[in-house]
């Protein structure tokens, strides 16, 4: 799935909003995802809501006491060399349902 992602850029800080993909918002199983992929990725990237404080993606704490919900605007931000790559990693996970990959799907 590929999803579109317009970086900004201002005063040195690289960012995208996106919209929260998953229909649980980013809870359980989604904030897992994101602090998993946030460990890999450097420069580091934080998380916040567009008129909220941010937080470094890197703590599940952090990222669940900031209650993304599905279809919350969420601001990917990085600085430094390799921040435009890891701000598009991020807000692509965001932007996913997250809820059912790498599960079993049933039908019932």
């Amino acid at each position: 799935m590929n999803i579109e992602i317009e970086l900004k850029e201002e005063s040195g800080v690289i960012s995208a909003e996106v919209v929260v993909g998953s229909k649980s918002g980013l809870h359980a199983r989604p904030a897992a995802m994101v602090v998993a992929l946030a460990g890999t990725l450097e420069p580091p990237v934080t998380l916040r809501k567009p008129d909220g404080q941010a937080v470094n993606a890197r703590s599940i704490v952090k990222v669940l006491y900031q209650n993304f919900c599905h279809g919350d605007v969420v601001v990917v931000e990085s600085t430094g060399d390799g921040a435009e790559d890891s701000v598009r990693e991020m807000a692509e996970l965001v932007a996913r349902e997250l809820d059912h990959e790498d599960a079993d799907e049933t039908d019932d």
